[in-house]
């Protein structure tokens, strides 16, 4: 699943610029913020290596490629990064990122380690490290250091999703809540709150509730496209024969709106041109 990007504070240092008209960086950093990541990978890779802002070129295209979800690309420019600076902890911890993207766990574990022994307080180390110990197997080492990014930065919301979902996974519905309420009470404009709470009420089987958050999520982000992906399977979960007419709408409705934002389950396709004939047939009335 590519996540929406979240600079760390360290991240935005390595990143910071003098101000220098045309700057290749400058324009290439825009283009991520707006959310163009294949034109701002295209910007940053056209940084010539005498450039002095080259490094800082190649990590933003790492942190662009790895967004769009080439992560092999992403890699080999966070490598390139580390050859110029190889101290910089956001380097580290995107290279981290593009190799556990790449399944290559074991040899992303190290990496992350040694980013979070140089800076314990870059949150963007911390969950990454806490993510690669969960997919290790290792769920109290991962929730340990998951815990503590969000402590450093409760708005961050990569690391409250991070930690509401292995917090699932461990059966612990609860705490999972918990952490969205902490992440919510942070930053109550943001999305992820909710679409969390969402989450974590849907596993404690409060259906109805669960609905209502993800509604909430996408009143605050209507792009948020697994809060779509969620309410859609919520509103036919226990309505599996379509007879609740309203339920059976709505399901359309954000199972719609999930494709028409790239959304790729295909199981989920079949889902939703059942529902479709269901609807054009003027069944489940």
């Amino acid at each position: 699943m590519i996540r929406t990007p979240f600079l760390s504070a360290a991240a935005l240092v390595l990143l910071a610029l003098p101000a220098r008209a045309g700057d290749s960086v400058a324009d290439a950093m825009k283009l991520f913020e707006a959310g163009e990541y294949g034109k701002a990978a295209e910007a940053a890779e056209k940084v010539p290596a005498e450039d002095p802002l080259h490094a800082r070129a190649r990590y933003l295209a790492g942190e662009s490629r790895l967004a769009l979800g080439e992560a092999e690309a992403a890699e080999a420019h966070f490598r390139a990064a580390l050859e110029k600076k190889p101290d910089a902890v956001p380097a580290q911890t995107g290279l981290g990122r593009a190799l556990l993207a790449r399944g290559r766990a074991d040899e992303a574990l190290p990496v992350l380690e040694k980013a979070v022994k140089a800076d314990g307080k870059d949150v963007g180390a911390r969950r990454a490290l806490g993510e690669c110990l969960a997919v290790k197997g290792k769920g109290p080492e991962a929730r340990k250091e998951l815990e503590a990014a969000q402590k450093l930065d409760p708005k961050d919301p990569l690391t409250a999703r991070a930690l509401a979902e292995l917090l699932l996974k461990q059966g612990d519905a609860e705490a999972a809540g918990r952490a969205a309420e902490v992440h919510a009470k942070a930053d109550p404009k943001s999305a992820m709150g909710p679409f969390l709470r969402g989450l974590a009420l849907d596993r404690l089987g409060k259906g109805k509730e669960a609905i209502e958050a993800y509604e909430a999520a996408i009143a605050k982000d209507p792009k948020f496209l697994d809060a779509h992906k969620n309410l859609a399977i919520l509103c036919i979960t226990d309505n599996p024969v379509y007879s609740n007419r309203p339920r059976t709408e709505k399901a359309f409705e954000h199972f719609k709106r999930y494709f028409e934002l790239g959304g790729k389950d295909e199981e989920l396709r079949k889902t939703y041109e059942t529902i479709l004939s269901v609807l054009q047939g003027g069944e489940g009335k």
